[in-house]
């Protein structure tokens, strides 16, 4: 990971401080669409720095690795995989209603399906999309209103019909269906 110096915060217009072990925008090419930009409850979140269409492509993810173990950074791939993406997507926060969807079967990041991505927006996608158990649940602060999951658990603990209001991966779908057919 390499440090990155201050930059000009878009969504105020404020100049301000790159979190301290941030990776470059450069990788992935991210610097023309992505910023740093941290918020109250995030230190290193990110912002886009593109208006996109709703269902577009946002970016590939060219530079992830698999790893042994999941953790706080890494992204589920199958039931039993995981990847670190080796890039400032890392910084994606968690939101109930995400402002983009990560598609880990094409490798690709898209902006959501229900809404356009503007300049300044802050880039989320639903955690429980990717992942079936969270390394660490964590309450959710992403103010959806009664859309909110409260706290974020993983795939695992969502409801099969409530988890059909989000874009989830084909692996999540496949352990959903497991579980639920275990419970019948």
């Amino acid at each position: 990971m390499a440090t990155i110096p201050a930059t000009t915060n878009v969504t105020t217009g404020k100049f301000v401080s790159e979190p301290k072990a941030t990776y470059s925008l450069s990788i992935e090419n991210l610097a023309d669409i992505v910023a740093y930009s941290p918020n109250a409850t995030q230190p290193d979140s990110l912002v886009s720095q593109a208006s996109l269409p709703a269902g577009s492509l946002f970016t590939p993810i060219t530079t992830a690795t698999e790893v042994r173990q999941k953790k706080w950074s890494t992204v589920q791939i199958s039931q039993d995989k995981h990847v670190e993406l080796n890039s400032a997507l890392v910084y994606m926060n968690h939101s109930c209603r995400p402002s983009l969807e990560i598609d880990m079967d094409l490798m690709e990041v898209r902006v959501a399906k229900d809404r356009d991505l503007q300049i300044g927006d802050e880039l989320t996608f639903f955690y429980p999309s990717t992942e079936w158990q969270m390394d660490k649940p964590f309450v959710c602060l992403c103010d959806a209103g009664s859309g909110c999951l409260g706290t974020v658990t993983g795939a695992v603990d969502i409801e099969a019909q409530k988890l059909r209001k989000w874009f989830v991966n084909e692996h999540i779908v496949k352990l959903k269906s497991a579980q639920t057919s275990e419970i019948e």
